[in-house]
């Protein structure tokens, strides 16, 4: 796919930030002064193909979970590429006994059921997923043998003490290191309390991966919400597949009541597209000035409140005539808020700087994923020469802004969607991007869509 590797030397003088010490699973520690980078060309232009959004994640993970409760055999179709979060949720799956079969585009996942799992011989390795690790640790937490969790050094530096504190009340035993990272975590269930609380202020992962754990327990399960929730379009997302797949949930205000239930999802399945990869179908098509036809445009169902992005872009200079998206000459102000698509923000923000501008609000929980979105995307942009104001849950963005090129290696903070977000602002001007495998995450087919293919380097003399 890449060029053979080479060397560009004295890179990105005048960036350093202090020696670079990121961990890996592999037990190596890499030189300090060496970054993986792209070199993406000056004018590099999109491919005249069709632009195919991959399968939804959030989807994929939650009905993989709900197939591994199952003692049937199930199949997920429309999994054409399988990113890098759905395949550590299955190599965590098939530790635990669940054998998962790929095909050209499905996943059949036969499991013993949650009573059959067996104990991993090694630890459960999330890689970057928060959303893996935040439903293995529901689902490790029901067991009756003790099971470590781990995933890279973005998950190490995340907070998992929401769900922690909710699995320490229901008699889970938890340890993990309290000083410097968060992970490994080791944990011995099963539990022995069914009335929990949980703080939904900072994700909804934490009661998605609750709701999922009560599966096959003989007593109804109280969940409590002890704060203002957000990303509340994908807590309901968990919901509506549990119940698709025969569970029972009631709500009484802040209360969420799962009563006695077994997981039996369809025998097929499919996966719908990724709502939330639109926003850089959109980017593209404003800093390339083409259409692009999209060739699997998600349903509003489907978008888990991304479908705002569909709403706003009349306001961002963009019209959608059926499958296509267009470049319009009009645009506007635009005040959006990320309540429930936080994940937008990044490429979203790079659009209004390029259109009419406007304000990004109802963001703060942005500041908890692979990195702190709001400060990591308005530093990214600077990078491109692209100014915007902070603020607390969002940021102000000054439109009719133009890309400069950047005059040292452009930085992703280990941010997949702040490096697909540079890439594509990078095929205008040329730049050197931070990550050269970050978007296979959540897009492998992103740079493919590229007609020069970004070369693969490694950046001597740089440290952070």
């Amino acid at each position: 796919m890449f060029a053979s590797l080479h060397l560009i030397t004295d890179v990105g003088i005048g960036m350093a930030k202090g020696s670079t010490n990121r961990w890996n699973h592999r037990g190596k520690e890499p030189h300090p002064s060496h970054i993986e980078a792209l070199d993406v060309k000056e004018n590099t232009s999109l491919m005249d193909m069709g632009w195919k959004l991959p399968p939804s994640k959030s989807h994929l993970i939650r009905m993989m979970h709900l197939c591994a409760l199952s003692k049937n055999e199930h199949t997920l179709s429309g999994v054409t590429t399988l990113g890098e979060d759905p395949e550590s949720m299955a190599r965590c799956l098939e530790q635990l006994g669940v054998q998962i079969t790929r095909t050209q585009d499905k996943l059949v996942i036969k499991s013993p059921g949650i009573s059959g799992f067996s104990r991993p011989k090694s630890v459960l390795y999330a890689g970057n997923s928060g959303t893996a690790l935040r439903f293995l640790m529901g689902l490790a937490s029901r067991t009756n043998f003790s099971i470590m969790l781990d995933g890279d050094a973005s998950l190490r530096n995340r907070d998992h003490h929401d769900l922690l504190n909710s699995l320490k009340s229901l008699g889970v035993e938890c340890s993990y290191e309290t000083k410097h990272e968060r992970l490994p975590i080791v944990l011995q269930g099963p539990w022995n309390k069914h009335h929990m609380k949980v703080d939904t202020s900072k994700s909804s992962q934490p009661y998605s991966s609750l709701l999922l754990a009560t599966e096959a327990i003989k007593q109804p399960c109280v969940i409590e919400r002890s704060s203002i929730s957000v990303s509340k379009r994908h807590a309901q997302l968990t919901m509506d597949l549990m119940v698709e797949c025969g569970a029972v949930i009631e709500h009484e205000q802040n209360k969420t009541i799962v009563h006695p239930w077994k997981s039996k999802p369809p025998k097929n399945w499919q996966v719908p597209p990724d709502a939330s990869m639109l926003a850089f179908t959109a980017l593209s098509c404003i800093v390339a000035n083409r259409e692009i036809t999209v060739v699997n445009l998600p349903t509003k169902e489907d978008s888990i409140g991304h479908e705002v992005l569909l709403e706003k872009l009349p306001e961002i200079g963009l019209t959608l005539t059926e499958n296509i998206l267009a470049p319009s000459e009009t645009y506007s102000i635009v005040n959006i808020d990320l309540i429930d698509a936080n994940d937008l923000l990044p490429p979203l923000s790079a659009i209004l700087a390029l259109t009419g501008g406007g304000t990004i609000s109802g963001a703060a929980h942005a500041m908890f994923k692979e990195s702190n979105r709001i400060t990591k995307t308005a530093e990214m942009l600077q990078q491109f020469g692209i100014e915007c104001i902070i603020k607390d849950d969002g940021m102000t963005i000054r439109g009719n802004q133009s890309i400069q090129k950047p005059t040292s290696m452009v930085e992703t903070f280990g941010d997949h969607r702040l490096q697909m977000t540079a890439i594509l602002l990078a095929t205008r001007v040329g730049a050197i991007v931070e990550g050269p495998r970050l978007h296979q995450v959540a897009d492998p087919s992103f740079l493919n869509r590229l007609s020069t293919m970004p070369t693969e380097v490694l950046v001597k003399g740089v440290q952070r």
